[in-house]
């Protein structure tokens, strides 16, 4: 039995890693973004999407293939065989590249090709079995869906910012980084909280889906209970700092959500003043995601920022410490890095939507 998971473009080892985690399975990259493994139950794969926070959604793969339109696409799945037809039905599409169709289309041919063929009936708003496609550029990948929905969007992300961390990148960073319980963590440009929350729940071993399992559409498929064992933390040094008070209110608020608040330091901060907090050598890791330059804010005016930025975590980061940052635009910071002596020990490109962004590590 064939599962597929579902993450962004650069972030599949992460993904891999989970699986082996959670599952002890291993695991294939099939194209960007989209990790195959094997279960041998569908229970193994609920279990998967209960607990990991790295995916966007994860699915049991029937099959995937290269095409070129909706007909190649009909072609290709005439001949499978669709467990858990026993009921309604839906068909479900989510499409990136450019195509000479959109989602409703597949949707809608799809749907026709399916109730005519098991003689069976389409429920669009509560049927019991969903029948996803995963469209990428020239490839298809199709399935029975066990989430409904993107579980990437985090239930305590209740107050959001224009450049507020998607958390799946957030909990990636945090992994990249190697961040430990042990840690002490600084997140300066902590907008509303993604890395700070993430990092309680990833430490705490909460289930990413813990308070909405019931909503997960495996369960209309099978039943299935979950044996929890959450951490409780005696201590920690989990710091949210930001210069904006929109910004601390919003993590502040997103934090308390997710019930994480008494386990994370806010504290509203400029930038220059970072070596007036915290003691010398007293930072294990500084995980962040800085302002970049944009129309609205000029590459003069970052520039003295990241001058400060680097100037200070010279000052505040142990010996071996290092800076896991994540960025659109990486020439300044290639640039301060290197003027405040630190070395670059690994760079993760990553895509979000059309834009490029990298995940960069810098150790002292």
């Amino acid at each position: 039995m064939k599962a597929l998971a579902v993450t962004l473009e650069g972030l599949e080892s992460i993904t891999q890693l989970e699986i082996k985690e959670i599952l002890k399975l291993k695991s294939e990259v099939l194209y960007k973004g989209h990790i195959s493994f094997n279960v041998k139950s569908e229970k193994d794969l609920a279990e998967f999407i209960y607990r990991s926070r790295s995916i966007i959604r994860a699915f049991l793969l029937l099959d995937n293939f290269n095409f070129i339109d909706i007909d190649d696409i009909l072609k290709n799945i005439k001949d499978l065989d669709f467990p858990y037809l026993d009921d309604t039905f839906v068909v479900r599409c989510e499409r990136q590249g450019s195509h000479a169709f959109n989602s409703q289309d597949i949707e809608r041919s799809v749907g026709e090709f399916i109730a005519k063929k098991f003689d069976i009936s389409a429920d669009l708003d509560d049927a019991k079995t969903t029948i996803f496609l995963d469209i990428s550029d020239d490839m298809c990948f199709i399935g029975i869906d066990f989430c409904g929905i993107k579980l990437s969007k985090r239930e305590y992300r209740v107050k959001l910012l224009a450049s507020s961390v998607n958390p799946v990148v957030a909990y990636s960073m945090l992994r990249i980084s190697s961040a430990d319980v042990e840690d002490s963590i600084l997140d300066p440009f902590s907008r509303s909280g993604e890395i700070p929350i993430e990092a309680v729940l990833f430490f705490r071993n909460i289930p990413n889906c813990i308070n909405i399992k019931e909503k997960l559409l495996f369960n209309k498929l099978f039943k299935i209970e979950f044996k929890d064992k959450i951490k409780e933390l005696k201590k920690t040094s989990i710091i949210c700092s930001d210069n904006m008070q929109n910004n601390l209110r919003a993590a502040e608020i997103n934090a308390k959500i997710a019930a994480v608040n008494k386990y994370i330091n806010f504290t509203r901060l400029e930038i220059e003043w970072l070596d007036t907090k915290y003691k010398e050598k007293s930072v294990d890791k500084i995980i962040t995601f800085p302002i970049y330059p944009s129309n609205n804010l000029p590459e003069k005016n970052v520039e003295k920022i990241y001058k400060e930025f680097f100037y200070n975590s010279e000052y505040i980061l142990k010996k071996g410490g290092t800076i896991t940052l994540l960025t659109p635009k990486k020439e300044l910071i290639e640039k301060y890095s290197n003027e405040y002596k630190f070395k670059k020990i690994n760079e993760v490109p990553i895509t979000m939507g059309n834009s490029r962004f990298y995940i960069m590590i810098f150790k002292k």
